[in-house]
């Protein structure tokens, strides 16, 4: 499949700007904003990113929502757990 070239011409259908820096990812609603905020590097790829263009203002920290972590389950028991019995022998 050949490249997809944009144009001044062609780029009026796009929705989204990207501009990479040092720092991270600049993403811009081309539909809302002429510039927009910054999602770090090390953004945990599981976040939730918000599709709307009106919501990337550029004076605003980027619109992405982070995983929800499940709580670490423990792997001993609780001080407070009676001890197991052992089975009796025959």
């Amino acid at each position: 499949m050949p490249p997809l070239i944009y144009t001044e011409r062609t780029a009026s259908r796009l929705n989204w700007g990207y501009v990479l820096h040092p720092h991270g990812i600049e993403v811009i609603g081309l539909l809302a904003y002429d510039r927009g905020p910054v999602v770090e590097w090390d953004t945990d790829p599981r976040s939730r990113i918000v599709a709307d263009p009106g919501a990337w203002n550029p004076d605003s920290p980027a619109p992405v929502v982070p995983p929800r972590t499940a709580p670490r389950l423990s792997t001993t028991a609780p001080a407070s757990a009676p001890t197991p019995r052992k089975a009796a022998r025959r």
